[in-house]
C-alpha cells in the first residue's frame, strides 16, 4: 500500500455548508446512521469530519441516532443482538461487571508484655 502524499484536501466555507446539508439528510433519512458509509458515499475522507469544527454538532446527532436505533432494534429483535451489542461497544457501552471491594484490614499484634488480651 502507498502512502499518500500531499496537503490535506481543504473545503471552502460553501463546501462545508453543502457537506452539512447532505449530513443532515442522511441522518434524517438513515435508520442507523454511520459515519463511515456517509465519508464513504461522498467520496470524504472520514478524518474530515473531526477536524473540521462544523461538523461536530451533527456528528454528535449522527451517534445519539445511532445509538438510540441500535438499542431500540436489539431490544425489539429487529436488528441482530450481537451486531448491536458490537456497535454499541464501539459507542462506549460495556458488558463487563466491575466490582470494588472498600474497606480495610487491620491487623494488631498483641505483644506478649501486654495485660489486655
Amino acid at each position: 500500500m502507498t502512502r499518500k502524499v500531499g496537503r490535506p484536501r481543504t473545503y471552502s466555507k460553501e463546501q462545508i455548508e453543502e457537506i452539512k446539508e447532505k449530513l443532515s439528510n442522511y441522518i434524517d433519512n438513515s435508520s442507523v446512521p454511520i459515519i463511515a458509509e456517509f465519508a464513504y458515499q461522498n467520496d470524504i475522507p472520514r478524518q474530515t469530519f473531526y477536524d473540521y469544527e462544523e461538523f461536530s454538532t451533527l456528528i454528535k446527532k449522527l451517534l445519539d441516532k445511532k445509538e438510540a436505533q441500535l438499542e431500540r432494534g436489539a431490544l425489539s429483535s429487529i436488528l441482530n443482538s450481537t451486531m448491536a451489542v458490537f456497535s454499541l461497544k464501539q459507542l462506549g457501552w460495556r458488558d463487563k461487571q466491575e466490582i470494588q471491594v472498600g474497606g480495610g484490614v487491620n491487623i494488631v499484634y498483641a505483644d506478649k508484655d501486654d495485660k489486655e488480651l
